[in-house]
């Protein structure tokens, strides 16, 4: 609990769990989830308060006005988050590959160079569960090329645990080689992990 207090004054705002995991702050966010802590992170704000109140802890009151503050905007905050997730969204269907690539990797480097003449930061391979690329630290892209039956279930496994952390993540998918395998695939992704307030946007190129 004092790790978030602390990060979250170092930071002036409550961090996501992307900060947690640049910090490199431990437990890890899928840690926190396990015994003895049973922390979901959507859930550390609460906690926290609940923390700070039954323990009598003091010097963390600026954390617990971030907290107080961001339930009163949370609506204005996911409006927020979901305009730039849109726009993401249209700038990588508006976009095309030079040229058929040889693998995942060339494809991925051509997208982040992209991405980063639009002006979004852009980290590659990003934290315990090791995404493709994560837009300006809270946005999740997998990349996957010429998938095969295993390769999306692997992909569907990804995008799941993404979900735990991040409202939205987006798949993008090259050189699809089965057209029935990648309708198998956004019917599952449908069915299973777009619900309620979390989306999986399903990009093919």
């Amino acid at each position: 609990m004092r790790r978030y207090g602390d990060l979250a004054l170092k930071l002036g705002e409550l961090p996501n769990s992307s900060d947690w995991m640049h910090s490199g702050l431990k437990p890890s966010i899928s840690g926190l989830e396990q015994k003895p802590h049973l922390i979901k992170w959507s859930e550390f704000p609460q906690k926290f308060s609940e923390w700070a109140q039954s323990e009598d802890i003091h010097g963390y009151e600026k954390v617990l006005d971030f907290i107080s503050k961001s339930s009163v905007k949370s609506n204005s905050k996911t409006e927020s988050r979901d305009r730039e997730f849109e726009k993401i969204v249209a700038d990588i269907r508006l976009w095309s590959p030079g040229r058929r690539r040889n693998s995942e990797g060339e494809y991925k480097v051509e997208l982040k160079g992209y991405l980063k003449t639009l002006g979004y930061e852009v980290n590659e391979e990003f934290g315990e569960s090791n995404v493709d690329l994560l837009i300006n630290k809270k946005h999740m892209i997998e990349i996957k090329k010429d998938p095969k039956l295993g390769e999306y279930d692997r992909l569907f496994g990804q995008l799941a645990r993404h979900l735990q952390h991040q409202l939205r993540t987006i798949a993008l998918i090259f050189d699809a080689p089965s057209e029935d395998n990648f309708s198998n695939f956004t019917s599952l992704v449908d069915s299973y992990l777009n619900k309620e307030t979390k989306t999986v946007e399903i990009i093919k190129k």
